[in-house]
Formats: structure tokens, C-alpha cells, sequence
């Protein structure tokens, strides 16, 4: 899993984005095209309807900055001669992807019964583990949070759908947390076997006389 583990980012928004197919699956949309570039109009034009699952910002988990790397974990690898040895690894680098879903339809109104149903499914789904996780950047027990955030400013709004020559555009604003684990391993090797002496202190209380 570490070696193929930098994949997590874009498997944390395929994630995300075929979780919403499968719902609007459930309400009737046979095929809804998933968009993970910026919603451009060039982007979008011939698949209609889409959902727009954009990675805006990846920051540092504020949450958890005080406790990122700050120690190490044992793990166990496949050495070059197929035996399994026991390696130190740094401690994951938390970090934190801010997504804008935008939903795109023949009209408004199509676009608002996406955007409804969009809003439903992370409501219903604040937490993705098991089967929902797509790629190979997760193990068995992972799981990643989904969160709704607080309205971006307008002036902010504006600008985005401005840069891409869009009128401005109702949108959601979701956010999860990963972790980043380092490929690097130092080996370790457990004590076994230890030589433990003891001195009588009397006897040696008695020699310094």
C-alpha cells in the first residue's frame, strides 16, 4: 500500500465523485458524467448531466498539526530474498482536500434537483469506509470523514466563476481529511536475547575496605 499510497489524493475524489453516481443512479439518472477538472465550459459541454468534483486547496489538517509526524510506527515489508522484516516509518502527513460540487444540466431546474440530491447524499454518508473507497491507497479499516463547510465569501465566488468565464454558479462546498504516508523505512531488529549481570553489593561494599 505505501509505495502506491501518493495515488490517495485523486482516489479520495473518485471517491467522493462515484458515491454521487450511485445516488443519482437511485433517483432515476442512468448516467451522470463525473468532472474533476476545473467545471470550465469546454469541460463540461457534451456531458450532460455532470457533477463537477473540484479539488480547490489541499492544506495541512489544522487539527492536526501538532500532532503530524511526530513520532514513528512499526510496520513490516517484503524484503529483496520474499522474507517479511520489520521496518520503523515516519508517522502519516495529515492533510486536509477542500472540494467546490458543482452539478450541470439542460436547465436550471434539472440542475437544481441534482444539486438537492448532492446535498442528501453527504448528509446521509458523512463518513466513507469499506467497498465505498475505490483505489488501493486505503487499507481495510480506513476511512475518510465528508464534511459540508460554511458559504464561501461572494466577492471569493464571484472571482472562481469569473477566472472561468462562467456566470456565477451555485455550488457546495465539502471538505475530508487523508493521510500521507512516507515510502521511506528505516529496518529495526527487536532485542532477543539480553546478558543481565549481577553484583553483590555487599562483597563490593567489603573490597573497598
Amino acid at each position: 500500500m505505501i509505495h502506491g499510497q501518493h495515488h490517495i489524493i485523486k482516489e479520495t475524489s473518485d471517491t467522493i465523485g462515484e458515491l454521487l453516481k450511485e445516488q443519482y443512479r437511485h433517483i432515476g439518472y442512468k448516467r451522470v458524467h463525473l468532472v474533476v477538472a476545473a467545471p470550465k465550459q469546454d469541460a463540461i459541454e457534451g456531458k450532460l448531466p455532470a457533477v463537477s468534483v473540484y479539488l480547490y486547496n489541499i492544506t495541512l489538517d489544522e487539527e492536526g498539526i501538532s500532532n503530524n509526524r511526530t513520532g514513528r510506527y512499526i510496520d513490516e515489508e517484503i524484503g529483496p530474498d520474499g522474507q517479511v522484516y520489520e521496518v520503523a516509518r515516519e508517522m502519516p502527513l495529515w492533510l486536509r482536500l477542500d472540494y467546490l460540487i458543482s452539478c450541470w444540466a439542460q436547465t436550471p431546474e434539472e440542475e437544481q434537483l441534482l444539486l438537492g440530491a448532492t446535498i442528501k447524499t453527504l448528509l446521509e454518508h458523512p463518513t466513507l469506509r469499506g467497498q465505498q473507497l475505490k483505489g488501493d491507497s486505503f487499507e481495510a479499516d480506513d476511512y475518510i470523514p465528508i464534511l459540508l463547510s460554511q458559504k464561501l465569501d461572494e466577492g471569493v465566488l464571484s472571482r472562481f466563476w469569473s477566472s472561468l468565464e462562467q456566470p456565477l454558479k451555485p455550488a457546495i462546498q465539502c471538505w475530508t481529511t487523508i493521510p500521507l504516508y512516507p515510502s521511506v523505512s528505516t529496518p529495526i531488529q527487536r532485542v532477543v536475547d539480553r546478558e543481565v549481570r549481577f553484583f553483590d553489593l555487599n562483597r563490593l561494599n567489603r573490597l573497598r575496605r
